[in-house]
């Protein structure tokens, strides 16, 4: 009997141990990343101690330690835009692998190439990965400082990264997005840029946290909330038609969309509108019921499905309807004189039109100077709201 109980239990065992994960069963067939991009991939900025700069490296060490066999190949290539990465693509390509990460678009971005031209070569860039085998992974392009030379408000960085959004959607491949990741995710951005002359490129916390986000979507660890495609009318939009309609596309690609839970809001409250689409992706469309008046804040509150959640409270727009007008002293524009607008004065106060400290919303009565008089205009209206 007791002989019994033992091969009993000994055979429950055994059939209990074939439905576990076998030590080292994920590491048998190893992979290999090619990681393409430009300088931010080739690693510009990173720590000048470290031997091996950059995100691929990292991201290596981050798959090695979650169970996966990998090695990454930094084909980072500094100054490259996407025209000059299709012309070596095919030569990175030739020695095959497993995965094409391709984040590309900042040099883009600084030779004023259209974005429609960008996604095209993107999109043609991943398409020949995927003729050789290799599974394609979009990457967004970081943010830039505000400091920047051009777009250093990020407002075409982000329409970028809705563009590339779209596209990682409708072609089916996956997405890791340091866009979201750096300019919304983390409570000051700037902390992971080198700083000083270079506006564009990540310090090693900032590489740190690239790495985490290829990571995170090449293990499946959903740490992403639902993110935006293009918002119409465009943030700062001014003029915008008083029966504009307001339309926007939110995008998964993990656990997807909580449809319940996820409101358009209008100047900071929820508004009733349809969603089209699927958990993946929904298109939002809101028709004003009344004509817009003044500036107009578009905000969203969604989540995912994922445990816990991940959860978006933002404004991503905010516009100004025609016919708008302006208390002068409003210098900020968000329709009240107030302290803030003192704030705005008080640096240009003494300048003149030469001078590089001269604001010209704060010289409110157009004489080429800001000093008292302007001072005194925006007294005379302290407190009072534009409309």
């Amino acid at each position: 009997m007791i002989r019994k109980r033992l091969l009993a239990t000994f055979a429950l065992a055994l059939g209990s141990a074939a439905l576990l994960p076998q030590p080292g069963a994920a590491q048998t067939t190893p992979k290999r990343y090619i990681a393409f991009g430009d300088s931010i991939t080739f690693g510009i900025g990173d720590d000048p101690n470290r031997a091996n700069p950059g995100y691929p490296p990292r991201l290596e060490q981050l798959l090695n330690s979650r169970g996966v066999s990998a090695t990454v190949i930094n084909a980072g290539l500094s100054g490259e835009d996407t025209a000059g990465a299709l012309s070596r693509v095919n030569r990175v390509l030739q020695d095959g692998g497993d995965f094409f990460l391709l984040m590309e678009g900042t040099n883009d971005i600084n030779e004023k190439v259209s974005r429609e031209t960008t996604l095209f070569n993107l999109d043609q860039l991943a398409a020949r990965a995927e003729a050789k085998g290799l599974q394609a992974v979009h990457g967004t392009v970081p943010p830039r400082l505000p400091s920047a030379n051009y777009d250093g408000n990020n407002h075409i960085t982000a329409d970028l990264a809705a563009g590339v959004r779209e596209l990682a959607f409708s072609k089916q491949r996956r997405l890791a997005d340091p866009f979201e990741a750096f300019f919304h995710g983390t409570a000051d951005f700037t902390l992971l840029y080198t700083g000083g002359s270079d506006k564009l490129h990540p310090n090693a916390a900032g590489y740190d946290l690239m790495a985490r986000v290829f990571a995170d979507v090449l293990t499946n660890v959903d740490t992403m909330p639902p993110v935006t495609g293009v918002v119409n009318p465009a943030d700062g939009e001014t003029n915008v038609p008083n029966t504009t309609p307001v339309s926007l596309a939110l995008y998964d690609f993990g656990a997807g969309i909580d449809l319940a839970n996820t409101k358009l809001l209008i100047n900071g409250q929820q508004v009733d509108t349809p969603l089209t689409g699927s958990t993946k992706k929904v298109e939002i469309s809101y028709a004003p019921p009344q004509p817009w008046l003044g500036i107009i804040t578009v905000g969203i509150h969604t989540r995912d499905t994922a445990t816990p959640p991940n959860t978006v409270d933002r404004t991503l727009s905010t516009f100004i309807a025609a016919g708008t007008t302006f208390l002068p002293g409003d210098i900020d524009r968000n329709g009240r004189v107030d302290g803030f607008d003192l704030l705005l004065l008080a640096p240009a106060f003494g300048a003149r039109r030469s001078d590089a400290n001269f604001r010209l919303t704060a010289d409110l009565n157009g004489d080429g100077v800001v000093d008292g008089l302007d001072l005194a205009i925006l007294a005379s209206n302290f407190g009072h709201s534009t409309f």
